[in-house]
């Protein structure tokens, strides 16, 4: 079956339609290895496929643009009529004077239920609940901060139109399946247990295809996009019951010598190494991330004016022992600098917390401090 890759992009500014398709329809460049890899994790690798295959075999998409929602609806309507549908609509949230994002969504989906969305905003338009109320509760729907990142575009990109794809093999198969009930009731049973399994096996790719979109490959920790959605619910969360929270910050001192000595490989189990003991260190609540590189992120919700340093430390103590690199025994001591911020004392949006925290972080490594705190007076930090 031949894969559909329609994608359309729904903004009223033409720079945006731009940028998204410098970033899905583009020269063969290393991003090609990287996504070829993410696919092969995800789907396995066909052992019917020749190894060289080229990555375009998957990547191009047939990237269309509307700078209004009734301009999209039409066109998802005419491509559903010459049998070509989209699979992915990346849509924009504020669209004047027409119908928003939102709106828009819920027109599409009246006529067309099946298309794969992703929200773009960079405010605070709707709540959760409002989305909700408009949308329903809907797992093809994801959410995409402005400004966006090229790779988490492009993941979002390959795995939906992937996950669109699977859902319509399913469906095509149940129609199948219902006509061929239709006309041999006695193997009912045998069907429907044939169905369970197909429905099985979809429901399981789209678990893959969600964690893979919203967690780090190497690590299993969640990715930029899932940490970014944490923190905001954090802050609704504490605005709403006045309470404290902190965000921190963390890379290891020293990786860059370790990926260049010893290879990516090594460095690889390090990261992977460091971030079991950590996840051992955080309760249930906390939030580790990896945001890529040897950059960590955390929130640690309902933490009281005192007790930071007490979890940061906690963290600081998974670097005690060292790593056994090999299975002669050998061992690397790893360090880290840490940089934390509070809510709401040293900011009240992502931005500003990440900023004041990266830039605590920063201080900590800069005076080999280890943890430090944000300041808020002449911008400076506290180091313990």
């Amino acid at each position: 079956m031949e894969h559909n890759t329609r994608i359309l992009i729904v903004d009223d500014n033409e720079s945006i339609h731009e940028d998204f398709y410098k970033v899905l329809v583009h020269e063969q460049n290393a991003d090609h290895a990287a996504l070829d890899d993410l696919e092969a994790e995800l789907f396995g690798d066909d052992g019917g496929k020749p190894k060289n295959k080229a990555p375009d075999d998957i990547l191009q998409y047939a990237v269309d643009s509307a700078l209004q929602g009734q301009e999209a609806l039409s066109m998802v309507d005419k491509a559903a009529q010459e049998g070509r549908p989209y699979a992915l609509i990346f849509m924009d949230v504020r669209m004047p004077p027409g119908w928003d994002g939102i709106e828009t969504i819920s027109r599409i989906w009246l006529k067309h239920p099946y298309i794969e969305m992703v929200l773009c905003t960079a405010y605070s338009d709707y709540t959760w609940d409002d989305i909700i109320e408009k949308l329903g509760s809907n797992d093809k729907l994801l959410f995409l901060r402005k400004p966006f990142d090229a790779i988490a575009v492009q993941q979002m990109a390959l795995s939906l139109v992937k996950k669109w794809n699977l859902g319509e093999q399913a469906r095509n198969h149940v129609q199948n399946l219902e006509q061929e009930v239709e006309q041999r009731t006695l193997q009912l049973q045998d069907l429907l247990a044939e169905l369970e399994a197909k429905n099985a096996e979809l429901a399981d790719s789209n678990s893959q295809l969600k964690r893979a979109v919203l967690h780090d490959a190497l690590t299993g920790l969640p990715n930029r996009i899932l940490f970014h959605d944490r923190l905001e619910q954090a802050i609704k969360l504490a605005t709403r019951n006045k309470t404290q929270f902190a965000v921190a910050m963390m890379d290891l001192d020293g990786f860059k010598e370790i990926n260049d000595q010893r290879g990516h490989l090594s460095g690889d189990y390090v990261l992977k190494t460091v971030a079991d003991r950590i996840q051992k260190t955080l309760r249930d609540s906390d939030t580790v991330a990896r945001l890529g590189g040897d950059e960590f992120a955390f929130v640690l919700p309902a933490v009281a004016r005192e007790s930071p340093e007490i979890v940061l430390k906690k963290i600081m103590s998974a670097f005690m022992e060292p790593v056994v690199m090999d299975s002669n025994g050998e061992k690397i001591s790893i360090g880290a600098s840490i940089g934390s911020a509070f809510y709401p004392d040293h900011g009240t949006d992502a931005d500003t917390l990440v900023g004041r925290a990266d830039a605590a972080m920063y201080t900590a490594k800069r005076d080999g401090s280890g943890i430090c705190m944000y300041r808020d007076n002449a911008n400076e930090a506290a180091t313990s």
